[in-house]
């Protein structure tokens, strides 16, 4: 599960905005309707999610590297 803390109010509202669009379209869209401010609040928050992402994959090869430790000759 992804988590981001200290986010302000607006910012968790367009992450959840964010969330509920369905399609790439949907979202290029809406983010042409946005003003430079907000495009690039919300390029930092797509920013944020894929490194959490990343954050999580690498915490996962992490414990399994540990993990086949314990078999190693």
């Amino acid at each position: 599960m992804i988590q981001i803390e200290n986010l302000t109010e607006y910012q968790v509202e367009m992450l959840e905005h964010m969330w509920s669009l369905d399609s790439v379209e949907e979202y290029e869209e809406w983010y042409a309707l946005l003003d430079e401010e907000d495009q690039q609040l919300a390029d930092s928050l797509q920013q944020m999610i894929i490194l959490a992402e990343m954050d999580d994959l690498m915490n996962g090869c992490k414990d399994a590297k540990e993990v086949l430790k314990k078999f190693a000759l």
